[in-house]
């Protein structure tokens, strides 16, 4: 990753709230800003080639958005994003799938502070800052798309979760890092790799609440795919933050693709790497019926969505996201 690394910088005390960084802007190397103009040419290019292979809210939203030619400030973002009702603040890369649904049932979006590396501009093992702007943001300018995410946190929120979740989130943030570190021992990848392995087939037998709805967000938000297998539209922010991954989907034709529904639950994804299969849902309303369908099944269905408080103390952690 292309930023100065400050593990000390978490702030706050709260529940969650520890997963909180100041974004630093001034100490973005000039390395991050071209790797961000490099993409922004991408992405644009990637645009006028595949277009009409996206879902017409996605373009709309990147004009909304006015992105600069430079790694924009949070408070840039948030500006853009006011009419949406929604806001964005830093976070340390990964964060536990319980703490990300609390954020996005208040409207708030978590965005990695970090910038990929320049060989990784195409395609890059671990969330950053290039893969929450270009692939996330630009959907909440749609107000069907902002209100499924809204209420699948809510949903989300209310989730049973078991040992496995921690281990699964501890493991998946820890071989990210190593993957997209050039510097990282081999050995040492594949051990993890190896540790990965044991810890999904575990998951596959005693699977929670908590990783099945991570595994329909991913499916339907981060690989999200509309319409029919040989007519599809493009959301997911996956693809629209990785040119490669997206060629590989609409360019070489050889990925399996397979109606959205409940069955979702049962499939793993991997971030690390392409992936070969993905799921086609109808529309928004198909993805709505979907977690309404999956939320008649959990322990804590009838339950209210707890207050997190996160609402509360986002404006403080702007004004830390704007100091240098």
């Amino acid at each position: 990753m292309v930023f100065p690394q400050d593990e000390s910088e978490a702030l706050m005390g709260a529940s969650g709230s520890g997963h909180f960084v100041a974004q630093r802007h001034s100490a973005y190397p000039p390395e991050a800003h071209e790797v961000w103009r490099a993409v922004q040419a991408r992405n644009s290019a990637l645009i006028a080639e595949y277009g009409h292979k996206m879902h017409p809210a996605y373009i709309k939203g990147m004009r909304e958005l006015q992105l600069p030619s430079c790694v924009p400030r949070i408070e840039q973002l948030n500006q853009q994003l006011q009419r949406t009702g929604w806001r964005t603040v830093c976070v340390d890369g990964y964060i536990p799938s319980e703490v990300y649904a609390r954020l996005i049932s208040e409207c708030i979006f978590p965005i990695s502070r970090m910038v990929r590396r320049p060989e990784h501009i195409d395609f890059a093992p671990d969330p950053d800052l290039i893969h929450d702007v270009f692939g996330h943001l630009p959907m909440l300018f749609s107000p069907e798309y902002r209100a499924y995410l809204k209420r699948f946190g809510e949903v989300m929120s209310r989730a049973e979760s078991n040992a496995y979740d921690v281990l699964y989130f501890s493991t998946v943030r820890r071989l990210a890092a190593l993957e997209s570190d050039p510097s990282s021992p081999a050995s040492e990848i594949e051990k993890l790799r190896a540790r990965m392995l044991e810890i999904l087939q575990a998951m596959a037998v005693d699977g929670s609440e908590l990783t099945h709805l991570r595994r329909l967000y991913v499916w339907s938000i981060e690989f999200g795919i509309m319409g029919a297998a040989g007519d599809f539209a493009i959301h997911g922010a996956a693809f629209l933050s990785a040119p490669a991954e997206f060629r590989a989907l609409c360019a070489a034709g050889d990925a399996c693709l397979e109606p959205y529904g409940l069955s979702s639950i049962d499939n793993e994804n991997a971030f690390t790497e392409l992936l070969h299969r993905y799921f086609v849902a109808r529309d928004f309303e198909h993805l709505d019926e979907v977690l309404s369908a999956y939320e008649r099944r959990m322990c804590r269905a009838a339950s209210p969505t707890r207050p997190s408080g996160f609402r509360e103390i986002v404006p403080t952690l702007e004004g830390c996201a704007a100091s240098t």
